[in-house]
């Protein structure tokens, strides 16, 4: 029997390590063996049932109704609505944090999440409708300005260092991710690296206002198999950023894609230069990228 190490198991489901430990530890979820040293073994079996979990999680239930339906299947007609309720007492925990520029509290709840929940489903279920909360009210409220500044500095700060540090651990392919001539919105972009290599890509990322003249430059020196690039304003797309993308597309014999709403407003123009338009919802997004560019290939192995 075939058994795997819980970074092959986290590459081949998506869940994060320190999840699939938590789901172990609080739940009794999974059971690996252990090597001599102790290190967690995984089965074919416990791969399925990660993927069952994970199947329900996004079918609207909580951890622990998933793990009460896969010890009794007829459980599953089950009304979602206790996990609606649940995903917004973590959006009221966040807001209220960000209202009173508590950062403890806000980290406590981000990493409580993310220690029980994939961090595609926490990004958006949570964070995205926590921005939009925060990008929707900011002019009627004494301090928006402070409160949206505030929680786009801790999340960069945590994305960053969750970028920087899982990146290393990452065995697959990897995308070269920057953003636009012009775009200084990165959070986006940077959620959605996050959720790339929970399924097991790497990252080379480069940040904001990019030009695209150097991008062959950094792809010539690297081993990457795609481009990456996000912009979130429609009016980014100009004639001479068009004309260097077209001749950086013709020249590399990789893919390049384009996420945010600019992908959405000039997917036309973009599918005529060659490229891939990938939307700006997170997860049609990367259902879309692993058509194009899977995280694990021959070419990669």
């Amino acid at each position: 029997m075939n058994h795997y190490p819980i970074r092959a198991i986290s590459e081949l489901t998506g869940v994060p390590t320190t999840t699939l430990r938590a789901w172990e530890r609080r739940y009794g979820l999974l059971k690996p063996s252990r090597t001599a040293k102790g290190h967690r073994l995984y089965s074919v079996e416990d791969i399925d049932l990660v993927k069952e979990i994970v199947k329900l999680l996004k079918s609207n239930h909580t951890i622990s109704e998933a793990i009460r339906i896969i010890k009794n299947p007829e459980l599953n007609a089950a009304s979602g609505a206790e996990v609606e309720g649940h995903w917004a007492v973590y959006q009221q925990r966040m807001l209220k944090s960000i209202e009173s520029f508590n950062e403890q509290n806000l980290d406590t709840t981000y990493n409580e999440a993310l220690s029980i929940y994939p961090i595609d489903m926490v990004t958006q279920e949570v964070i995205i409708p926590v921005l939009q909360v925060l990008g929707e009210r900011w002019q009627d409220r004494d301090a928006g300005v402070a409160e949206e500044h505030f929680f786009s500095a801790f999340l960069r700060n945590k994305l960053g260092a969750r970028l920087h540090h899982e990146s290393r651990r990452s065995r697959g392919n990897k995308i070269l991710v920057a953003c636009l001539p012009g775009e200084h919105h990165e959070l986006g972009i940077l959620l959605f690296c996050i959720a790339a290599i929970g399924h097991g890509y790497r990252i080379l990322y480069l940040g904001t206002d990019v030009p695209p003249s150097q991008l062959l430059a950094v792809v010539d020196r690297t081993d990457v198999a795609a481009v990456l690039l996000s912009g979130t304003k429609p009016e980014l797309w100009q004639h001479d950023i068009e004309l260097q993308l077209k001749k950086n597309i013709k020249s590399a014999n990789i893919p390049f894609m384009f996420g945010g709403e600019l992908s959405e407003l000039h997917r036309d123009s973009l599918e005529s230069l060659g490229a891939y338009a990938l939307g700006s919802d997170h997860v049609n997004a990367m259902e879309r990228m692993e058509s194009i560019i899977p995280a694990f290939s021959l070419k990669s192995k």
